[in-house]
């Protein structure tokens, strides 16, 4: 009883006894309390004495009862609130299962299909709460509970209250209402009016630590809205969402947009394109992927508009309506429009040592989108590369010279509508540096071979003269063998590094015609060396 404060205890009505302390936050404590009078235990929370000094008591009891009026399974309900002496308080039932919080710090981060059931179990609540015209404004893991296994929202209202009552006390305190690392960037700003897609914002944040391990630590910024990719994630992060569906990250990066008209426009449409994510669809081979695609494009003639010709977004949406997602969309287009490229075979080691891949994309880029390419090809590739000049306003991009012989080149080159994106990646000269001892050996083989043959011996006479030599036989296939298999594997996860490179580069110039997205602000000059 030493932690509950005499005074409160003697000014709460008399059916509420307080048992201990069970919680401490930002804006209350709270307290496992017995309610007499229906004999049930019950969490009260007690605002903190200073920010009940700031605010109005009476507005904040009016404000409060239409939290008090929602009516949800996902939501835990506010059963009382009142007065007391200095005391401003709530009450809600008590729930003995443990927060989200509690589950994170056990656990650390969860399974892509675990974070979804949670957040879509919070998102019923959000979007059910968003129709009676309350936002939540506090979504973290300490105001989601578990209550026989499901998620149920607490402090519904609590902050909307506090807010109205107490708008020009609070801004002059400086009393954050909101919590960093899940706080809107408006909420941060200081804006009071906030709509729907500030809890989708939080939401997010919330989804990206239960698959990460920790919040994003900073707001997305508008490059890595158009890049559909955490950017600037730490590296801890970037390993783990490199595990997860790239769709999936992608809905999280368009959830957490600066801008709110970004980010999608209520909690249970983000939810469920994170469903979708998480799917993936059903997946077709490429010949049904082309026929579907062209009856796709024959249905979309019937509700053809006003516009000449039909667009990808449009295809994509009909595609949808029969369950193919829109990368395989993507995909189909993508062998329609002749794509080449992957491994080239041949070279030194007899495996592949080079690779070329090639896309056409029907949009023409623009100089000053190709600060947001080549960052992007900075963090792909984990290289400082140089910009060559090239004629027009093409980009050229190459790899600097390195100690392994690696050269990758890459040219992105808008003309008549399109933009032509190549990339190549030679190995052949690192193939070579590789080869050399075994190399020597070849010489004095085919040396010593072109002599056998000349005398007229037979090719079983090779070995004892390779004996005679010193030069075991086993030892050098083996040698040679396992240098091959060495640059054949690297070669594969080259490939995958590149291959995903330029999907990241074609989504972005695809999106730039999709939705005529303004380039970036501070674009700089690409005319400089990549740093």
């Amino acid at each position: 009883m030493s932690d509950i404060p005499s005074a409160l205890q003697s000014a709460l009505p008399d059916h509420y006894v307080l048992q201990r302390v069970v919680g401490r936050g930002g804006m209350a404590t709270v307290y496992l309390a017995l309610d007499e009078k229906h004999r049930r235990n019950v969490a009260v929370k007690v605002l903190r004495p200073d920010l009940a000094a700031s605010i109005g008591s009476e507005r904040f009891l009016k404000e409060i009862e239409i939290a008090a009026s929602l009516n949800h399974p996902h939501i835990l309900m506010l059963i009382d609130s009142g007065e007391a002496g200095d005391y401003l308080y709530y009450v809600m039932p008590f729930v003995s299962g443990e927060s989200l919080r509690d589950r994170l710090v056990r656990e650390t981060r969860f399974e892509p299909s675990t974070s979804i059931a949670i957040a879509k179990e919070v998102a019923d609540a959000l979007d059910y709460a968003h129709r009676q015209g309350v936002v939540h404004r506090d979504i973290k893991p300490e105001n989601i509970l578990f209550s026989e296994g499901h998620a149920v929202v607490a402090d519904f209202g609590i902050a909307k209250a506090i807010m109205t009552a107490g708008t020009e006390n609070l801004t002059r305190s400086g009393f954050p209402l909101g919590t960093p690392g899940y706080m809107s960037p408006e909420q941060a700003a200081g804006q009071t009016d906030l709509g729907n897609r500030t809890d989708v914002y939080s939401l997010a944040c919330v989804v990206y630590e239960t698959l990460v391990g920790d919040t994003p630590g900073m707001w997305v910024p508008e490059e890595t809205v158009r890049m559909r990719r955490f950017v600037d994630a730490p590296p801890k992060h970037r390993e783990l969402l490199d595990l997860l569906p790239g769709s999936l990250e992608q809905t999280l990066v368009q959830a957490m947009a600066l801008r709110q008209e970004s980010r999608y426009e209520t909690p249970g449409k983000f939810v469920e394109m994170l469903e979708l994510s998480l799917a993936g669809g059903p997946r077709f081979d490429e010949a049904h992927a082309k026929q579907i695609v062209a009856r796709a494009a024959e249905i979309q003639a019937a509700k053809r508009t006003e516009e000449e010709g039909y667009s990808l977004g449009g295809i994509q949406q009909v595609a949808a309506e029969v369950g193919i997602p829109p990368e395989q969309v993507d995909e189909a287009l993508d062998a329609l429009n002749n794509v080449t490229g992957g491994l080239v075979h041949g070279g030194i080691m007899g495996v592949s040592e080079k690779l070329e891949l090639e896309r056409f994309v029907d949009y023409e880029i623009s100089e000053p989108d190709y600060a947001v390419l080549l960052e992007e090809i900075r963090i792909s590739l984990g290289e400082i590369g140089n910009i060559n000049e090239t004629l027009g306003n093409a980009l050229s991009w190459s790899s600097p010279p390195q100690a392994t012989g690696r050269k990758a080149q890459i040219l992105i080159s808008p003309k008549a509508g399109q933009t032509r994106i190549r990339i190549t990646d030679d190995a052949s000269v690192s193939s070579a540096i590789v080869m050399i001892p075994i190399s020597a050996v070849s010489l004095v083989l085919i040396g010593v071979s072109g002599a056998i043959l000349a005398e007229g011996f037979g090719v079983s006479t090779l070995p004892t003269v390779l004996s005679a030599l010193g030069i075991s036989a086993p030892i050098f296939t083996t040698s040679y063998w396992l240098a091959r298999r060495s640059t054949a594997k690297e070669m594969k996860k080259r490939l995958t590094v590149v291959a995903g490179l330029m999907d990241r580069l074609v989504n972005y110039v695809r999106d730039r015609g999709n939705r005529r997205l303004p380039p970036k602000p501070d674009a700089q000059d690409p005319s400089h060396t990549v740093t």
